[in-house]
């Protein structure tokens, strides 16, 4: 029981990190990220913003991911 809710809060983050990144504006998105400012600052505004846009796709997919296997697992048993 304890390890299903400690399951969903964790796939809970990682949707609500995704779903971020996927709709701040850029500038929000680089404030506090030294990394994004220097991918800024070298590549420009359209490959900073894409590389956001992959990362929050790709935490919503691994969000939706734990959460099926959390569910999946728990259901088991």
């Amino acid at each position: 029981m304890l390890q299903t809710i400690v399951g969903l809060i964790c796939a809970m983050l990682l949707l609500v990190n995704g779903f971020a990144a996927l709709r701040r504006p850029l500038n929000a998105l680089v404030e506090r990220d030294p990394i994004g400012k220097r991918l800024l600052a070298r590549r420009g505004e359209v490959v900073t913003l894409r590389v956001y846009r992959i990362y929050g796709a790709a935490m919503v997919v691994l969000g939706m991911v734990v959460a099926y296997l959390v569910l999946t697992l728990s259901s088991r048993g």
